[in-house]
């Protein structure tokens, strides 16, 4: 599981909550920069993608993984208390598997994974 978020809070309740799921090899960073360069390094079953990261957001993560540079996860789950029902369609045509609004529950978060 890889995760890429920003703001140290939310990061820090997801692993939390992944943790309280058996889910416990999960790697974290910072921005979208760090994420590309986790996903060269090896294969993830899961991303957990915010979309606002500073150096490189979300978005930009979804189109670099268009190019086939770097090993796709096997699903792509966007996080985001930003986005618009009206983006849904795009970040779907940019390669996101699922779309997860901010803030979310535990529930949530075991159905999106399942």
């Amino acid at each position: 599981m890889l995760i890429a978020e920003d703001d140290a809070a939310t990061r820090d309740a997801v692993v939390a909550m992944l943790e309280e799921l058996g889910i416990t090899d999960v790697v974290t960073v910072f921005n979208g920069e760090q994420a590309l360069e986790a996903l060269r390094e090896r294969k993830f079953e899961f991303l957990l993608l915010d979309l606002m990261m500073p150096k490189v957001d979300g978005y930009e993560v979804l189109k670099e993984l268009r190019t086939g540079a770097y090993e796709r996860p096997g699903k792509i789950i966007v996080m985001s208390a930003h986005a618009q029902p009206a983006e849904l369609d795009g970040l779907m045509a940019l390669g996101a598997d699922a779309f997860m609004p901010k803030p979310f529950t535990l529930t949530d978060l075991e159905e999106i994974l399942a």
